[in-house]
C-alpha cells in the first residue's frame, strides 16, 4: 500500500493530534505529502488548546491551523495513512471507519505506551506531551517512509477530490 497523505487523529483534535500534525510537518523532510489532523468527535469548530499552542511556539514549531476539525469519510482514501495517538481512540476510529487502516504513533515508533493526554493539566504536562510526541515522531518517520514506499510518482493536483479541497481551503492543513 502506498500512502500520499498522513492524517493524525485523536478524540477531539484540540491537543494531541494537533501537536503531532505540527511536529511532523516541522520534522519531516522528503516527498510531497499532505498532512492533517482531525478529531473523532468535534461538535463544532473550536480553537486549539491554548497550552498546546504555547508549547509548540516555545519549541519553534509553527502552527498550520488553529481550529479543531472532525474527521469525515472524505478524509480517508486508500492512500491515507491514519496515525492515532491513543489505542482507545484507534478502536473508536476503526468502529466508525472499519475500512481504514490505522496505526498508533507508539506502534510506528516501536514503543508500547500511548501518548498521555495532558488536558486540564499544568504546563509541565503539556511539555511532557510535546516531548513524547516529538520523540515518537522522530522514531516513527522511518516506518512512515517505509509505508509510503520509495518510488512514488505523486501529482499533487491529483491527490484529493475537488470537494475535499474546497472544504479544506479554510486555512486547513499543511501541504508539503
Amino acid at each position: 500500500m502506498r500512502y500520499d497523505r498522513v492524517v493524525f487523529v485523536c478524540r477531539d483534535n484540540s491537543c494531541l493530534s494537533m501537536i503531532a500534525e505540527n511536529v511532523f510537518i516541522h520534522r519531516y523532510e522528503g516527498e510531497p505529502l499532505y498532512v492533517a489532523s482531525r478529531g473523532i468527535v468535534v461538535l463544532f469548530e473550536v480553537p486549539c488548546n491554548p497550552k498546546a499552542e504555547e508549547v509548540l511556539t516555545r519549541h519553534g514549531v509553527e502552527m498550520v491551523r488553529r481550529t479543531c476539525l472532525e474527521i469525515r469519510s472524505g478524509d480517508i482514501t486508500d492512500s491515507t495513512l491514519v496515525i492515532v495517538l491513543k489505542e482507545s481512540d484507534r478502536q473508536k476510529f476503526l468502529a466508525r471507519f472499519p475500512y481504514a487502516q490505522a496505526f498508533t504513533l507508539a506502534w510506528l515508533a516501536g514503543e508500547d505506551t500511548d501518548v498521555h493526554d495532558p488536558y486540564g493539566g499544568a504546563e509541565a504536562d503539556y511539555e511532557q506531551c510535546y516531548e513524547d510526541i516529538d520523540r515518537m515522531i522522530g522514531k516513527a518517520i522511518p516506518a512512515i517512509r517505509d509505508l509510503m514506499g520509495d518510488n512514488r510518482d505523486l501529482n499533487s493536483s491529483e491527490l484529493f477530490e475537488k470537494e475535499i479541497m474546497e472544504e479544506e481551503k479554510k486555512d486547513d492543513s499543511f501541504r508539503m
